[in-house]
C-alpha cells in the first residue's frame, strides 16, 4: 500500500528516534509503512548522522587534550598502588598463617605441661592414699588385738578413728585395697556390737515371764558400757528394746489386775520382781509402787540411760495408768464419787513424784485429774445409753393401762353434767353454729352441782367443739385434723380458746335452735375433771425411770456445788443435756421398733404422748418447789424441747397410720368407679365388694385399736376414716346424673351397710349410772364423724318421694345440710321430667 511520504523523510524519522530518543509528530509518518525501498535511504542517513557524531567527538577532545593525559597518569598511580596492595595483604595473610602455627604450638606445649602436672598430682594423692591405707591397715590390726585382749573400751575408739579416716580417703573410692578395709571395719563394727549388745543384756536382766529385773552392774561399770553403745550408735535401738521389756515386764503388770488384785512388788540391792501372789487393789499401793520402780531405776541405772528411757517409758506408763486404772477407778455412783476425792488427791502428788524425777507425763496426769468430771460424765452416758440400748433390744415388752388427768373450766349448764336425758331432748341440743358439739351421752360421773370439781371420761370436749364449728366454715385436710386433733386433747390455750369460740357460737345462735325448740342463754363457767385410760407398752416407762435417775443426780451435783464442793460443777450442764440425749435415742430406734406390733404406730403415739405428759409433770413439780429452801439446789431443767419434739414425732406417727388407712380405703372405694351402672354386673359385683370391704375393714381397725387408743380417741380416730367414707360416697352419688330406681335401691343399700357402723360409736359402758332410767345410749357418730347427719339425709332421699323430700327440706331440717342446688341436682337426677318435678324443684328454691 502507498503512503505517499518521501523515503528520505521516512529515514530522517528513524535516525531522529534513534539518535536524539524522540517520536516523530505526525500521525502520517507514525501510521505509513517502511517500504523496503527506504532501507538504503535510511542506511546513508544512518553513516551521515555517524560521521556528524564523530566530527564533534574529535572537536571536542581537542579542547580537553590536558585533562585526558592527566587522568591517564592517575590511572596509571592507581595501578601501582593496586599492586603494592596486593603484595602487603599477601606478606599480612602469610604472617597470620605463621602466627596460627605458633599459637598451635603454644597449645600443644600447655597441654603437655597441664598432664604432667596431674601425673605428680595423681602420683603425690597416690604416695599419700597408700601411706594412709597403709596407717589404717595398722590400726586395724591395733583393733583385732584389743578385740582378742577384750579390750572392748579402746577397740571402740580406734574403730571410730579408723572409720573415720577410711571415709576421708575420697580417692580410694575405687581402690580394691579401700574396698578390703572396709570390709574388715565392718566386720570389726558387727563384732564389737554384738559384744556390747550381751554386755548390756547381761547388765540389764530382765525376764517377762518371771516379771523380774536384775541390775548386777555398778552405776560406773554401766556408765561405760552405755558411752560405748552410744558411740556406735546403738543405744536408741536398746532402749526402745530395754522400755519395751521394762513395759511388759514390770510396769503392766503390775499397772494390770489379776481377778480384781494387784500383784506384789518386791525388791532388794540389784533385783526387782512383781510376786505371784495378788494383794488387794489399792490406789496408793499402786501409786507407791511405781513410785518404787522409778527411784529403783533412777539408783541403779546411769543418767544418760535415765533420761534415754524415761522419754520412751514416761509416756506409755501414764497413758496405761489413765487408761488400765484411773478410769475404771472413776466410780459410776455419784455417791462413791465423792470418796474419789482422795485418789485424786494421790494422782496429783505423784504427778510431782514423776516431774521431780525429770520423767515426762505429769503435765498430762494434771490434765487428767481436773478432767474427772468429763471423764465421770462420759460414763454415765455411755451406761445410760447402754441401758437405752438394752431396754430397746428387750422389744416393746408388757402392755400396761395409764389414766391421764386433766382439768379443764367448761359452761355450768353443759349438757355434760345432765346425764341422759330423751333423744327428743338430745337431738335439740344441736345446731349447725354448733357444729354438732361432742357433749352428748358420753357421762361418767359427776359430783354435787355446788362442787368445785367433776369427774368426767370424755377428753378435748371443747376441741373438739371447736372442730366441729370450725368443719363447717371450711373443710380442712385429713391429715392435717389426724396430727392437730388425734385425741381430741389440746394445750390449755387451745382449750381456752375452744371454750370461747364455742360460747361465741352459742350466744350468736341462741335465737337460732334447731326446729325452733331450745333457746340457748350466756352460761357460767366450772372447773371439770377429765379422766380417760389408754394402753402404752412397758419402753417408755423404762426411759422414764432413767431419766428420774438423772435429774436426781443432777440435783445431787447441785448440792454439793451449793455446799461448797465444786470440783464435780463442771458435770452439770452436760449431765442435764443427758435425759434429752436418751430421748434422741429413742426416737431414732423407735421407728422400727414399733413395726412390729400390728398396732405399733398408734402404740408408739400414745407412748410419745405419755412420756411427754411425764416430763411435763417433772418440770410441774420442780416449778412449784422452785421456791421451797429445801429445794433451792435444785438444778434447772427443761423439756420444753423434748416434749415439742416428743408430740411432734408422736403425731407424726399417728398421721402416718391413719394416712395408710386412708389409703387403703381410698383404695376400696376406687373399685367401685363412682357407683355407676352399680345395678349391672359385672360392675354390680364391684361396688358390692367395694363397700362390704370398707365396713369389714373399719370393724377390724375399730376391733384392732379398741385395745390400745383411748375411747374417745378410738372414736375419733375411727370417725375420721368413716369420715373419707362417707365424703367420697357423697361426692359420687352427687356426680350421678341419672339415677334410675334399681340403682337409687342399692345405692340406699350401700348407704344402710355404712350406716349401721354407728354402733362403733357408742359411749363407752358407765362403771356408775348416771342417771336413774336405764334408757339405751344414743351413738355419738354425728361428734366424731363430720357430716354425718349429710349423708342419712342422703339415705333417705335416694329412698323416698317428691313429698319426702319436700318435707325434708321445709320441716326435716335437710336444709341445713344441703343446699338448694344439692337437693335440686338429686331430684333431677332421681326423677324423671314431669310437672311434679318442675313444682318441687320451685318449691324448694322458693323455700
Amino acid at each position: 500500500m502507498s503512503t505517499g511520504i518521501p523515503a528520505h523523510q521516512l529515514g530522517e524519522a528513524v535516525v531522529d528516534a534513534v539518535r536524539d530518543n524522540t517520536y516523530p509528530d505526525s500521525e502520517d509518518i507514525v501510521s505509513a509503512e517502511f517500504p523496503p525501498a527506504a532501507f538504503s535511504q535510511a542506511l546513508e542517513l544512518f553513516d551521515h548522522a555517524r560521521d556528524e557524531v564523530k566530527a564533534r567527538v574529535c572537536a571536542s577532545s581537542k579542547d580537553s587534550a590536558q585533562d585526558i593525559d592527566g587522568w591517564i597518569s592517575q590511572a596509571k598511580q592507581l595501578r601501582r598502588d593496586i599492586e603494592s596492595a596486593q603484595r602487603s595483604s599477601e606478606d599480612i595473610l602469610a604472617k597470620a598463617q605463621r602466627n596460627e602455627e605458633l599459637q598451635q604450638s603454644v597449645h600443644d606445649a600447655r597441654s603437655k605441661l597441664r598432664l604432667l602436672e596431674e601425673e605428680v598430682v595423681f602420683n603425690q594423692d597416690l604416695a599419700a592414699a597408700l601411706e594412709q591405707i597403709q596407717q589404717i591397715r595398722l590400726v586395724t590390726g591395733q583393733v583385732q588385738g584389743l578385740l582378742d585382749r577384750s579390750e572392748w573400751f579402746k577397740a571402740v575408739g580406734l574403730l571410730l578413728k579408723s572409720e573415720n579416716e577410711l571415709g576421708s580417703l575420697q580417692s580410694g573410692r575405687n581402690i580394691k585395697a579401700v574396698a578390703i578395709l572396709q570390709l574388715e571395719s565392718r566386720e570389726l563394727r558387727q563384732r564389737i556390737a554384738r559384744t556390747l549388745t550381751q554386755k548390756w543384756h547381761d547388765a540389764i536382766r530382765i525376764d517377762a515371764q518371771a516379771f523380774t529385773i536384775s541390775l548386777p552392774y555398778d552405776v560406773e561399770r554401766l556408765a561405760a558400757i552405755a558411752t560405748a553403745i552410744q558411740d556406735m550408735d546403738l543405744i536408741e535401738n536398746l532402749i526402745a528394746d530395754c522400755a519395751g521389756k521394762l513395759q511388759s515386764a514390770i510396769i503392766m503388770p503390775r499397772i494390770l489386775q489379776v481377778n480384781m488384785c494387784d500383784r506384789s512388788l518386791i525388791t532388794d540391792n540389784e533385783t526387782m520382781a512383781l510376786s505371784e501372789a495378788c494383794s488387794s487393789s489399792d490406789m496408793h499401793r499402786l501409786f507407791s509402787d511405781i513410785g518404787t520402780i522409778i527411784g529403783f531405776l533412777q539408783t541403779h541405772l546411769p543418767s544418760s540411760i535415765i533420761e534415754s528411757l524415761s522419754k520412751v517409758c514416761g509416756p506409755n506408763l501414764v497413758e496405761s495408768l489413765i487408761s488400765e486404772r484411773l478410769s475404771s477407778a472413776v466410780p459410776q455412783d455419784l455417791a462413791a464419787l465423792q470418796d474419789f476425792d482422795s485418789t485424786r488427791e494421790q494422782i496429783y502428788r505423784f504427778s510431782e513424784t514423776l516431774h521431780s524425777c525429770g520423767w515426762p507425763g505429769a503435765d498430762q496426769l494434771r490434765a487428767w485429774t481436773n478432767s474427772v468430771p468429763q471423764v465421770w460424765l462420759e460414763k454415765r452416758q455411755r451406761l445410760s445409753l447402754d441401758e437405752v440400748r438394752q431396754l430397746l433390744k428387750r422389744g416393746l415388752g408388757g402392755v400396761r393401762t395409764v389414766e391421764r388427768v386433766e382439768t379443764q373450766t367448761v359452761p355450768q349448764e353443759d349438757r355434760l353434767f345432765r346425764g341422759n336425758t330423751s333423744s327428743e331432748d338430745w337431738n335439740a341440743e344441736w345446731s349447725d353454729e354448733e357444729g354438732r358439739s361432742p357433749i352428748g351421752d358420753e357421762v361418767i360421773q359427776h359430783g354435787d352441782a355446788g362442787g368445785d370439781e367433776d369427774d368426767v371420761s370424755a377428753w378435748g370436749l371443747d376441741d373438739e367443739r371447736d372442730r366441729e364449728s370450725k368443719s363447717q366454715e371450711a373443710a380442712p385436710s385429713a391429715s392435717d385434723d389426724d396430727e392437730a386433733d388425734a385425741w381430741g386433747w389440746g394445750d390449755d390455750h387451745d382449750d381456752e380458746s375452744g371454750s370461747k369460740s364455742s360460747q361465741q357460737k352459742l350466744a350468736k345462735s341462741a335465737n337460732q335452735g334447731v326446729n325452733g325448740h331450745v333457746t340457748l342463754h350466756p352460761r357460767s363457767e366450772r372447773e371439770v375433771t377429765l379422766r380417760e385410760t389408754y394402753n402404752i407398752t412397758s419402753l417408755p416407762t423404762g426411759i422414764l425411770d432413767l431419766m428420774r435417775g438423772i435429774i436426781s443426780d443432777v440435783d445431787t451435783l447441785g448440792k454439793l456445788t451449793s455446799s461448797g464442793n465444786s470440783s464435780m460443777a463442771s458435770a452439770v450442764p452436760g449431765l442435764s443435756g443427758l435425759p434429752s440425749l436418751l430421748l434422741v435415742m429413742y426416737r431414732a430406734s423407735a421407728s422400727n421398733l414399733y413395726t412390729f406390733n400390728n398396732s405399733g404406730n398408734m402404740f408408739l403415739y400414745n407412748d410419745c404422748l405419755w412420756l411427754g405428759d411425764q416430763l411435763r409433770q417433772i418440770m410441774q413439780a420442780r416449778a412449784q418447789h422452785a421456791g421451797d429452801p429445801s429445794a433451792k439446789d435444785e438444778c434447772p431443767i427443761q423439756f420444753d424441747n423434748d416434749i415439742a419434739a416428743l408430740g411432734t414425732f408422736g403425731k407424726r406417727s399417728y398421721g402416718k397410720e391413719m394416712e395408710s388407712q386412708r389409703t387403703i380405703i381410698k383404695d376400696f372405694l376406687d373399685g367401685a368407679q363412682g357407683f355407676a351402672n352399680c345395678t349391672e354386673p359385672p360392675f354390680a359385683q364391684e361396688c358390692d365388694l367395694a363397700v362390704s370391704s370398707i365396713v369389714d375393714r373399719l370393724r377390724d381397725i375399730h376391733e384392732q385399736w379398741k385395745d390400745v387408743l383411748s375411747h374417745s380417741a378410738l372414736l375419733q380416730s375411727v370417725g375420721s376414716l368413716l369420715s373419707t367414707v362417707i365424703d367420697k360416697m357423697i361426692i359420687d352419688i352427687e356426680d350421678m346424673s341419672d339415677i334410675s330406681e334399681p340403682e337409687s335401691q342399692r345405692l340406699t343399700a350401700y348407704c344402710k351397710q355404712v350406716i349401721a357402723l354407728e354402733d362403733l360409736f357408742l359411749p363407752q359402758a358407765q362403771a356408775t349410772p348416771t342417771s336413774g332410767d336405764s334408757k339405751e345410749a344414743l351413738p355419738l357418730t354425728a361428734v366424731y364423724v363430720p357430716g354425718w347427719f349429710k349423708f342419712q339425709y342422703l339415705s333417705e332421699i335416694l329412698d323416698s318421694s317428691l313429698v319426702d323430700i319436700k318435707y325434708l327440706w321445709t320441716d326435716g331440717g335437710l336444709k341445713l345440710e344441703y343446699e338448694t342446688e344439692e337437693v335440686v341436682e338429686l331430684i333431677e337426677a332421681l326423677f324423671a321430667d314431669s310437672e311434679h318435678r318442675r313444682r318441687a324443684i320451685g318449691e324448694i328454691r322458693r323455700s
